[in-house]
Parts: structure tokens; sequence; C-alpha cells
């Protein structure tokens, strides 16, 4: 499903670096770098456990590392209309509310910001 969905962003995508992929059972941990063609990156981080629950960091930066925005479901943002889901915007410094969820989803919103 990784490879499918990255074949559907091969417009934006330009490599890949995968430093963690372990599945067992129900259970996942895949942990990675998406290079983008305009130079930025996509940091990722996406965990799935026995009990059914989620945890994930998709972190876009500028090839220089100076952060650009991150979606995570880190529990800490508990005012949020889609906690535990949230963007931090980091050129503005603001967090918001959020519906990204999944790496097809980040992808979607990096190619319009491409455009």
């Amino acid at each position: 499903m990784f490879f499918k969905i990255l074949t559907s962003y091969s417009d934006i995508v330009r490599d890949i670096q995968i430093t963690r992929l372990r599945r067992e059972r129900q259970c996942y941990e895949f942990v990675g770098i998406l290079f983008l063609n305009d130079g930025s990156e996509l940091h990722f981080k996406d965990y799935l456990f026995q009990d059914g629950s989620r945890k994930y960091a998709y972190h876009w930066q500028t090839k220089d590392a100076e952060p650009l925005g991150r979606w995570d479901n880190a529990p800490h943002w508990i005012g949020s209309e889609t906690f535990p889901h949230h963007f931090h915007n980091m050129p503005e410094g603001t967090v918001e509310d959020s519906t990204i969820r999944n790496l097809e989803s980040v992808l979607e919103y990096l190619k319009k910001q491409m455009v």
C-alpha cells in the first residue's frame, strides 16, 4: 500500500529513505524520510499498537532542517476540535485543528503547496 501511495505522488516525491519497518501481526512500526522535488523533506513516524491505538508524526522541513509544519496526534492540545489530531504551523507559530491523519493526506496537502 505504501509504495502504491508513493507512485501516486511521484510528481512530488524524489526519493525515500526507510529507517525502520517492522510488522508483527496487526501491529506495525514505520519510520522514514521522503525527499521531495522542491528540496524539502517529510520525516515520518507511524505506529500501530496491539490495542489498536495509533501514534503518528509527519514533520515537514526544508533541506536545511528549518521546520515548516508537523501533523501529529500527541495528546497535548486538549482544546483542539480535532483532538488529539493537530497541525503545527511552524512559520506562523500556531497550532491548528487538522483532519490530516495519514501519509496520503499529508502528500495531498504538500502537492497543493507546491503548485
